[in-house]
């Protein structure tokens, strides 16, 4: 790897006695030969022991281990300065991250997204395990920290499929598949072994400028001073995704992480949708904004507001019913005037 090009970073998640650290030996055990890997492990407890079990388990492998304390919010220094440490010695081909059973791991994204170390590492994929025969549990279910794994993963492994049954696989794959946002893949597994590859599955990605709608958006609107950085930014604008069937048509639009939208506006924004979309049946949202990360909901002429564990992009999608055409432009209008900072040309 040269020294300009970004470390993939992988976190491997999952509550208490998932098993992380068997997936994560097989990873490892499997990885090409050649490539030096790193290793950032969290244990909740003083001893550590999971960092001492990956470390016979492959050869060019440096295991960071982070014993007493969790690393998963931001204002902790001990990712940070860890991080800063394996940045500055041998670079690895790849760096996993296993954060506690007991951690938020969003804050993780936060901070490699951060200015300085995003110029060193790139988030890729985020893998969560879940044992489906937890999925009948309410001791997991209605646990925040269960819940926020499950949410952050890009892609979803239900690991101890030999100890489950069909119902609660069956229950494991409804549950999944009514995630939203959806997942980039939902596969099971049995004592931890799934395919590496998807440690490198392409993260979805919009590109700008767009087409020429989006184009006359983005010059018309006056860009807005991101609260971060305080710099007015240039607004890009992705393109629609339409569906139309069963007499209901959809429209969404998928904005990168970076892209912030002002929260105020985005919840005038749902308030006002029914009356703006004549015949809305549902409206849902994952956004980035000023305060924090944030689920919108609209159903039945309710609105629901949370803060979101999401960290792969931005993202709405509305449903109308009937035969009046939607105003998808004006919905545009209003989703552009929240935004308070662009992400730049990919």
């Amino acid at each position: 790897m040269t020294t300009n090009q970004a470390i993939p970073v992988n976190l491997v998640t999952g509550f208490l006695g998932v098993g992380k650290t068997t997936a994560l030996t097989r990873l490892l055990a499997d990885k090409p030969a050649g490539e030096y890997w790193a290793i950032i492990v969290n244990e909740f407890g003083e001893v550590g022991i999971d960092g001492a079990t990956l470390s016979s388990s492959a050869d060019d492998l440096n295991v960071a281990e982070v014993p007493g304390g969790c690393i998963c919010c931001t204002t902790s220094p001990m990712l940070r300065t860890t991080l800063t440490r394996l940045a500055r010695g041998r670079r690895p081909d790849r760096l996993l991250i296993e954060p506690s059973g007991l951690g938020h791991p969003a804050g993780i994204i936060d901070l490699l997204r951060d200015p300085f170390l995003s110029k060193v590492y790139q988030p890729q994929a985020v893998v969560t395990l879940v044992d489906p025969r937890h999925l009948g549990d309410a001791r997991y279910t209605t646990h925040e920290t269960w819940r926020d794994q499950i949410e952050l993963a890009d892609v979803l492994v239900l690991n101890k499929t030999d100890l489950a049954d069909v119902d609660q696989l069956a229950h494991a794959h409804r549950f999944a598949a009514a995630l939203y946002p959806p997942k980039l893949a939902v596969v099971e597994a049995r004592q931890g072994a799934f395919d590496p590859a998807l440690l490198d599955l392409a993260l979805e990605a919009e590109r700008w400028p767009a087409a020429a709608e989006a184009k006359t958006l983005a010059h018309t609107l006056a860009p807005r001073r991101s609260v971060a950085t305080g710099r007015a930014a240039p607004l890009f604008w992705p393109d629609r995704n339409l569906q139309a069937s069963l007499g209901s048509e959809s429209c969404g639009w998928v904005f990168p992480p970076e892209t912030q939208f002002d929260s105020a506006q985005l919840a005038d924004l749902f308030e006002a949708a029914a009356q703006l979309l004549p015949g809305l049946t549902r409206a849902k949202g994952v956004f980035n904004t000023e305060r924090d990360w944030y689920r919108l909901d609209w159903v039945d002429g309710m609105i629901g507001a949370a803060v979101s564990a999401y960290r792969r992009d931005s993202r709405v999608e509305f449903i109308v019913a009937g035969d009046v055409p939607p105003d998808w432009a004006g919905i545009a209008s209003r989703l552009a005037a929240a935004m308070l900072s662009g992400a730049g040309s990919r």
